[in-house]
């Protein structure tokens, strides 16, 4: 078996500027611990569309998608309040701010700024702002992603993309809620060769 025809060759990024975006997704991903804060915080990750931008997939084009994470914070000062604003082009009272419910941004338009990481191996969305007035609305035909840890659907879980369950696998929620209580035991069989 060769590294070549199981390795997944890796998607070259979007290069950075400005491009019209759809929401498509909203995804709770729990209480996750920050090693870098030595804390556990909600955080929630935000999914767009670029129906301008297309990658190739099993042999046919699909619209780029690319996503951003965000601690959930009722703080003033919180990313995620500060990127709202300007998405939505509103400064948000403390109660407003409160009573958002997020899956009201999924089939929202807008326009993203993406940078490059410092290594220009990754594209983030650094930004984002409505669409210009005039400018055509860009349409979806993906199916919206919702998910909410306190509703946990399965069927839903399973349709995420794998990297996004094994983050998910790693919440304070799942780890009560959905992991084993009793360590499985693996045993070898007998006369096997130990690895």
């Amino acid at each position: 078996m060769k590294i070549k025809d199981r390795a997944k060759p890796k998607a070259p990024p979007v290069e950075p500027g400005a491009y019209p975006a759809v929401c498509i997704g909203i995804i709770d991903l729990g209480e996750q611990y920050s090693e870098k804060f030595k804390s556990y915080s909600n955080k929630v990750q935000i999914v767009w569309e670029l129906p301008t931008e297309t990658i190739e997939v099993d042999g046919k084009p699909e619209p780029r998608q690319l996503s951003k994470e965000f601690t959930i914070s009722a703080s003033k000062k919180g990313n995620l309040r500060g990127f709202l604003s300007s998405w939505n082009s509103k400064t948000y009272s403390d109660e407003e701010f409160m009573e958002l419910d997020l899956f009201d941004q999924i089939g929202r338009a807008c326009q993203v700024n993406v940078v490059l990481n410092e290594t220009g191996e990754y594209a983030n969305v650094e930004s984002a702002i409505p669409l210009m007035k005039g400018y055509p609305v860009p349409q979806s035909s993906t199916p919206p992603i919702r998910w909410d840890m306190d509703n946990w659907n399965d069927e839903v879980f399973q349709n995420l993309p794998e990297w996004v369950q094994e983050k998910i696998k790693k919440s304070t929620q799942y780890q009560k809620e959905h992991a084993p209580e009793t360590p499985v035991e693996v045993k070898a069989p007998e006369g096997a060769c130990p690895i």
